[in-house]
């Protein structure tokens, strides 16, 4: 009984061999520093939420390069939002693990007050402001903020607007921005040299029978002398071909003067739905 007892204390006892000789021992979980990763963002000048991109790099491995181009978007995301003198400045302090230090210098806030067309033509004002105005009202319109690139970027489907409606010659100038720094306010200034307003010389239908040229212009319903709609005129073509049930093309050409003049081509008949087929 003595013995029995004894081999049990023997067995349990630390360094004991037996069952347990196989065990090792298994190294911690995680290194206690890595100076190679990103352990804390710290902001100023601004909340984690202003620098979003920023923030996420907690535990990423450290790449100043990457860092640079990431608080530059950020940066400029901020200009989007209406900070157009933001600025973002990072450092770095290795330790254990590295720390970033985000200073942000928002600057004021700025809104449109206001968007100056400088031209004299007849486009409606109206579709000018709309035609510019982007993200649900919030961007470049007045009240919004001002994104250069994209007011470009509608300035650009602005021209193509008044090309179809026959201000072909229009160019459009380079925006220009006043800032207010001490009302948080900028001014727009556009613009537009949209030269003379074509209209239309002559219209004349080409094959197909003479009921099919005649009911071609009465769908287009354009007449000599009024000035070109590019809308109007595709509509036109539309109704045609779904009244001929051919094909219609539309070809423009413009004369000596301020005219353009349109050729419209009705395509063959097509073949019957009872033909044989090779």
């Amino acid at each position: 009984m003595r013995l029995s007892r004894a081999l049990l204390i023997a067995a349990l006892a630390p360094g004991a061999v037996g069952c347990r000789a196989g065990a090792k021992t298994r190294p911690a979980v995680a290194a206690p520093c890595a100076p190679d990763r990103i352990g804390a963002v710290s902001v100023t000048g601004a909340s984690l939420g202003d620098v979003p991109a920023l923030a996420v790099l907690e535990g990423a491995y450290d790449d100043p390069a990457r860092t640079a181009r990431i608080a530059a978007a950020a940066a400029e995301a901020l200009r989007w939002r209406g900070y157009a003198n933001a600025s973002i400045a990072v450092s770095r302090e290795v330790g254990c693990f590295v720390a970033l230090r985000v200073a942000v210098d928002l600057g004021p806030r700025f809104q449109i007050a206001r968007i100056d067309f400088q031209t004299a033509d007849e486009f409606p004002a109206r579709e000018r402001l709309a035609a510019i105005e982007d993200a649900l009202g919030t961007v470049n319109t007045v009240g919004g903020v001002h994104i250069d690139y994209r007011l470009r970027r509608a300035l650009e489907g602005l021209a193509r607007r008044y090309r179809d409606v026959g201000w072909l010659d229009v160019r459009i100038g380079e925006p220009r921005s006043a800032y207010d720094d001490a009302a948080g306010a900028v001014r727009l200034a556009i613009r537009i040299d949209a030269g003379p307003r074509y209209r239309i010389g002559a219209i004349r239908a080409r094959g197909a029978s003479a009921v099919a040229r005649r009911t071609l212009l009465e769908e287009l319903g354009v007449d000599p002398g009024a000035y070109y709609d590019g809308p109007a005129l595709r509509r036109g073509i539309a109704r045609a071909r779904r009244k001929l049930d051919r094909r219609v093309e539309l070809r423009t050409s413009l004369t000596g003067g301020d005219e353009i003049e349109i050729e419209a081509e009705i395509a063959a008949e097509r073949a019957a739905a009872g033909a044989a087929r090779p």
